[in-house]
């Protein structure tokens, strides 16, 4: 009743914790160093510095198990869930606590003491005895033999690694449970004792029992004859040492579990353990052949079962330490880093630029453009005069639309100004002196204040024989007088041819005199060599009315 009830409080407490928690899910963030033992920090740093390819481990938490279950003796005399009476003692149980810590996401190491209560009922007579004195006493000449009934307590503390199976998991998330297997060692300590004799210190009287019924019934009729108190110690062998009235045996475990996350610092947990104890008298009962003279021992192991259910809770600050690993699944960080980096490192782009002239390939309409070649946005050679022949070819890069068509070279069929031809005839020596005089005008239309194409083709030629002239300046000069508006035209269209020559042409600014406002025609801007002085910058007139800069 008592074992019923305590597991009757477990599967509530189960469902209790696991309508209360919230959902979980999610991965550990390995770049958050509040999780890392100052002992890590260095390993850490490196990572997030990417000097490093593993980020530093994480410290977890500790897990604390309370499990409660039914052991049993898996031995010569079978096993009962539960002997005579309705006592704590008269059904097979155990109880225990464990205390178990991740050495990595795969093994962990745990520490476990548990109580055993072990109850063996046979449903046969024997007569064989054992050489036990009581026994012999009583049951030597009884008509059926002996009918073994034993219980056999046990303290069991153990030390154990575990070895998780699924939380590497190369294709999903790590889910609610984990699969493991154990192995140890266990300091499995117990005391056997058997029903030999009835209240009155008698014999059973085993014959009175029908044993060609059915074996439950055999067992119903035993525990209504047996009054359920172990009176007789058990033979032990002669091993040492021996811890009272306990006998100590250094045995081997192994088994499996499995645990299913109910929370975020609590699982529940199933599992099954076996202890390989190397005693056959674990049960009270060993094999025996031959007779009572020469008999013949032939040891056959009692080894221990145990199948459990446990609530675990993780012990330990969430704010510093994660759940115990063998609850994350380190892949989860590696994938999701393919996946959306953000902490890699990622390489340049590099895009292939087979001309080398600036576009990269994938956008490049013209992809062989000689070295050198002035393009645009779209890697097309740029052809700034419209004239069908590309800069980079153009031998005249500013011919007049009125001097089209042109030729292979881009110079237009327009006859050369007989300034021109002077020039190429006689070019200027450079020096000190200017020989250069008349400068052809430059025109514009209406109000504007932009050069046409013309007049920067003009203006082009011009700085080429300033150029070659170091010793000459040109005075540009502006006309209308007539009024404000039209004395800051003047100033304009003048600021427009200087800012022309100077910043597209790359004239010295001292080597230019700037003048405006004189009597003539507003529309003209003319052109004059000299080595005359003045100034080459002068403020607008009329501010207000400015419309270049």
């Amino acid at each position: 009743m008592f074992m019923r009830k305590l597991y009757t409080l477990l599967a509530l407490s189960v469902l209790g914790i696991t309508g209360a928690t919230a959902q979980l899910g999610g991965t550990h963030n390995y770049l958050d160093t509040s999780y890392i033992a100052p002992r890590n920090l260095s390993q850490q740093q490196e990572f997030l510095n990417n000097s490093h390819n593993f980020p530093a481990k994480p410290r977890d938490m500790w897990q604390l198990g309370v499990f409660v279950g039914f052991p049993w003796v898996d031995g010569d005399a079978p096993l009962a869930a539960h002997g005579v009476g309705s006592g704590i003692g008269s059904y097979a149980h155990g109880i225990g606590l464990s205390l178990r810590k991740s050495l990595g996401y795969v093994v962990s190491m745990r520490a476990s003491f548990a109580y055993y209560n072990m109850i063996g009922l046979d449903y046969q007579p024997n007569r064989n005895f054992n050489n036990h004195p009581v026994i012999l006493q009583n049951y030597l000449n009884a008509p059926r033999g002996y009918v073994h009934n034993h219980r056999t307590t046990a303290f069991v503390p153990s030390l154990e690694a575990l070895v998780s199976l699924n939380n590497i998991m190369f294709h999903n998330r790590q889910g609610r449970w984990n699969l493991y297997a154990l192995g140890g060692y266990a300091a499995f300590t117990y005391n056997t004792k058997m029903d030999v004799l009835d209240a009155n210190g008698s014999r059973y009287l085993f014959e009175n029992i029908n044993f060609s019924a059915k074996r439950s019934d055999i067992r119903s009729e035993l525990k209504q004859m047996l009054d359920g108190v172990y009176e007789t110690e058990a033979l032990t062998n002669d091993r040492r040492p021996d811890i009272g009235e306990y006998n100590l045996r250094h045995s081997f475990t192994a088994g499996a579990g499995f645990e299913y996350r109910v929370g975020r610092k609590s699982s529940l947990g199933v599992e099954y353990k076996r202890i390989m104890t190397r005693d056959d008298y674990v049960d009270g009962w060993f094999r025996q052949s031959g007779d009572l003279v020469n008999p013949v021992f032939t040891p056959e192991w009692d080894n221990i079962g145990f199948l459990s259910l446990g609530m675990n809770f993780n012990l330990g600050n969430s704010a510093r330490r994660i759940p115990p690993l063998w609850w994350m699944n380190p892949l989860e960080f590696a994938y999701s880093e393919l996946n959306n980096p953000k902490h890699m490192v990622m390489p340049k782009v590099k895009l292939d630029d087979a001309d080398g002239d600036g576009v990269t390939d994938q956008f490049d309409l013209e992809p062989n453009t000689p070295p050198g070649a002035p393009v645009d946005t779209h890697g097309v050679s740029k052809d700034t005069d419209g004239d069908g022949v590309p800069d980079y070819r153009d031998k005249e890069l500013l011919t007049l639309q009125n001097c089209f068509p042109v030729d292979e070279d881009g110079v237009g069929n327009c006859p050369e100004p007989d300034c021109c031809k002077e020039l190429r005839k006689n070019p200027p020596v450079a020096t000190n002196e200017c020989v250069i005089t008349d400068l052809p005008s430059i025109q514009f239309r209406g109000n504007t204040v932009t050069l046409s194409r013309d007049a920067q083709a003009i203006l082009t030629t011009v700085a080429n024989q300033l150029k070659a002239n170091p010793g000459c300046k040109v005075k540009v000069t502006g006309h209308g007088a007539a009024n404000k508006a039209a004395q800051q035209l003047s100033w304009d269209r003048v600021n427009a041819v200087i800012k022309y020559l100077v910043e597209r042409q790359g004239l010295a600014d001292n080597r230019i005199i700037f003048e405006y406002g004189t009597e003539g025609d507003p529309t003209v801007i003319d052109l004059m060599g000299t080595t005359e002085e003045g100034p080459n910058n002068v403020p607008a007139p009329h501010p207000n009315l400015q419309r270049t800069k």
